[in-house]
């Protein structure tokens, strides 16, 4: 073992060594933003004559899939202020045989054509918003968490702000206007204001997706969102402070429910104490969604499936929680009769507290070869976040959480973690925890796994553990290289946290290869591959592994990818298998706004996990997704799942095999109504399951919607309604 760790380290230092340090100097352009003159009419029209002498930028860079390439298109933005709110106009052409655009709900515009604002209050990456719209006036805004160590695709959708937008159709050109309160955005006291901002648009031309910005991309370096160059500069803002109440009433009903009907009310309370503190509270919070989550099969994994959180209350402040190492998951509180939060954010610090009863929590024992699954009761939880943010949007914190039980026991977690951006795009990344718990007596949990002479079972025991995460990253224009290191003990349990699996030491070591040709038939391609080394306390080797991943972005919008994996060994309850392997053969084709389509399929060798009788044999997995939009309105997806698993011995004979198949029908009259409709053929479970839904939704946090749900267990109505006071 400890020749393993040495060889990890050497590693480590030599690729630092042969590093040549640089250094690069970037300039910034600062406009003081000029006051809204009279005369300005706030309906989704800009002409250049109405906004002049506002700050005036061409998006002129393409980025994707060329390399800050002339932008095919002309699209410019423009920034005014009111004493209350940022004023934003945009003016972008369009090739009439290329428009795309449809009237979808809040933040369905990823196949659109659309444009936007990425606004950093803090001028350090930490709280980045992009706000934007369609043609339609169709609203966008996502928050990226973490853009220096973050993938280009890990958006929190779930993130909505108030603020009003407007659009207006042209024949060759459309127009955006946005209205953005000052109080919808949380930033420090300083009296003066300076925050950097870039325009983003996504357009397409001869079918192609194209996306250009106003500012060049720099692909070595792994946060291009540092890359900003240009900084709004306002002077004392005032901005009235919010203060809001969101009530809502939700009904149900159905012939199996005692009483018929069920009624509930509740609701939550925003309050800014200043614009950089802010407190939450709710009672009662609805939190059944009925926006459902993506249905997924799991057939053959021992350890519990992770479901991102998409719950509005938790939702502000949630990205100080991101780690590696999910010590937080909102998601553990489940059925909340009372909840509070408070969220501050100054230059140097940022604060993250949430405390709560919850009534009835998922308690999870993770296990080094499978999860067990209950669910607890009522309990008292606490998480507390602090972070430091420096420059190069590197950080230091620290996290603890906390959780009583009503029937007796707790667990504790303590953790520190720290990120930091070195010269020659380096990125070092370093996580440490510790965990407490004292088991309840109870009977949440039927067996399980023994783990260094303690049960699975909730028998009263008392126990310690560790956790630890760390990283070494490079990034260069057509190389990036990562080397990773993980361990948790046999008895680290984060009872507030998701880690479905313990005990064990993971060493990873990763190359990838881009290239950005940008030609008449190939745009972009790449090769990945990854060594990993995976082995118990007992240093039993649980997994010696390699994968490879290859992908080329064709014209047209066609992206087509190759993924295949290799286990030498693996070790599962005991017994150690040979020669697993996987190929995953997909496509992504979207030619047209009428049609897109995606199609995975897999075939290889893996084990019976779930099966009374673990053993090897021939797997086979397909995934199709198909959309299809009319009229701008409509939008019908399909998507099926199909999975088999035969006897290695004999092919002809099933392990198991099954399919989960839905399609979605979406009719939207605009932005703020539409209609849902899901049907679901679940042949795991032998259930059908039909769900419509129409939703009115005229502002981020106001809703309307009566709906229903008919499976095996019977049918159901709802009813609700939520409104926005203040």
């Amino acid at each position: 073992m400890n020749t393993q760790i040495s060889r990890f380290v050497y590693v480590a230092l030599s690729i630092l060594g042969m590093q040549t340090i640089e250094v690069q100097a970037q300039g910034i352009t600062e406009h003081i933003v000029p006051i809204l003159p009279p005369g300005v009419v706030f309906d989704g029209v800009v002409s250049p004559d109405e906004y002049a002498g506002a700050i005036a930028l061409d998006l002129q860079y393409e980025i994707q899939p060329g390399t800050n390439t002339p932008a095919p298109y002309s699209s410019k933005g423009y920034v005014f202020r009111t004493e209350e709110a940022l004023i934003v106009g945009f003016i972008c052409q369009f090739d009439p045989e290329n428009f795309r655009a449809n009237r979808g709900l809040r933040d369905d515009v990823w196949d659109d054509d659309f444009i936007g604002m990425a606004l950093d209050v803090y001028g350090d990456t930490r709280n980045m918003v992009f706000l934007g719209a369609n043609p339609y006036a169709v609203q966008l805004d996502i928050r990226k968490n973490n853009p220096a160590t973050a993938r280009d695709d890990e958006f929190d959708l779930s993130y909505d702000m108030n603020y009003e937008t407007k659009a207006h159709i042209g024949q060759t050109s459309y127009s955006v206007e946005m209205r953005i309160p000052f109080n919808s955005i949380q930033f420090g006291s300083n009296p003066e204001q300076r925050w950097k901002f870039c325009f983003f648009r996504q357009t397409y031309v001869q079918g192609q997706q194209v996306n250009v910005q106003t500012y060049k991309v720099d692909r070595s370096n792994p946060c291009n969102d540092c890359l900003y160059d240009h900084v709004l500069i306002l002077d004392g803002l005032k901005p009235s402070l919010r203060r809001q109440f969101i009530p809502y009433v939700f009904t149900a009903a159905s012939p199996e429910a005692r009483p018929m009907a069920q009624f509930k009310a509740g609701g939550s309370a925003f309050v800014a104490l200043s614009a950089a503190t802010s407190v939450e509270a709710a009672v009662l919070p609805d939190f059944s969604q009925v926006e459902a989550d993506v249905a997924q099969v799991n057939v053959n994994s021992a350890f519990a499936l992770f479901y991102p959180e998409r719950r509005p209350f938790f939702i502000e402040g949630s990205d100080l929680l991101e780690s590696r190492l999910k010590y937080a998951y909102t998601r553990t509180i489940s059925q909340p009769w009372a909840l509070s939060k408070i969220n501050y954010q100054s230059q140097d610090l940022r604060i993250y507290v949430l405390s709560g009863i919850d009534q009835n929590s998922p308690y999870l024992v993770p296990g080094e070869n499978y999860s067990s699954y209950g669910a607890s009761g009522s309990n008292w939880s606490t998480i507390l976040r602090a972070e430091h943010p420096m420059k190069n949007a590197s950080s230091f914190g620290v996290l603890t959480t906390h959780r009583v039980f009503r029937d007796g026991g707790f667990g504790h977690t303590l953790a520190a973690d720290f990120d930091y951006g070195l010269p020659g795009n380096w990125r070092v990344k370093g996580e440490v925890a510790r965990s407490e718990t004292l088991e309840p007596t109870a009977d949440w949990i039927d067996g399980g796994e023994t783990f260094q002479g303690h049960s699975a079972e909730l028998d009263g025991e008392r126990f310690n553990g560790y956790s630890g995460y760390g990283s070494l990253r490079r990034n260069s224009t057509n190389w990036n290289m990562r080397l990773d290191y993980m361990v948790l003990s046999p008895t680290f349990q984060a009872q507030m946290g998701f880690e479905p699996r313990n005990n064990f030491r993971r060493y990873e070591f990763g190359n990838s290869f881009k290239f950005f040709p940008n030609g008449q038939r190939i745009k972009q391609y790449g090769v990945y591959a990854e060594a990993t080394l995976f082995e118990n306390f007992e240093q039993v080797v649980k997994e010696k592994s390699v994968l490879s991943f290859a992908w080329v972005q064709l014209a047209g919008n066609l992206t087509a990818r190759m993924f295949g994996k290799y286990r030498f060994e693996e070790n599962y309850l005991g017994v150690t298998y040979h020669d697993l392997y996987s190929l995953n053969l997909g496509m992504n084709w979207s030619p047209s706004v009428a049609f897109s389509a995606e199609a995975n399929h897999l075939r290889g060798r893996t084990l019976a996990y779930n099966e009374s009788a673990v053993r090897m044999g021939w797997n086979a997995e397909t995934n199709v997704n198909i959309t299809l939009q009319a009229a701008g309105r409509f939008k019908w997806s399909h998507s099926l799942n199909k999975v088999a698993l035969r006897e290695l011995s004999d092919p002809s004979q099933f392990i198991y095999r099954g399919y989960l198949y839905q399609t979605v029908l979406n009719a939207n009259a605009n932005q703020a109504m539409g209609l849902r409709l899901v049907f679901q053929v679940d042949n795991f479970s032998e259930q059908i399951l039909f769900q419509p839904l129409l939703q009115y939704r005229p502002s981020a946090f106001g809703l309307f919607y009566v709906g229903g749900l008919y499976n095996a267990q019977g049918w159901q109505a709802y009813l609700k309604w939520q409104q926005q006071i203040g």
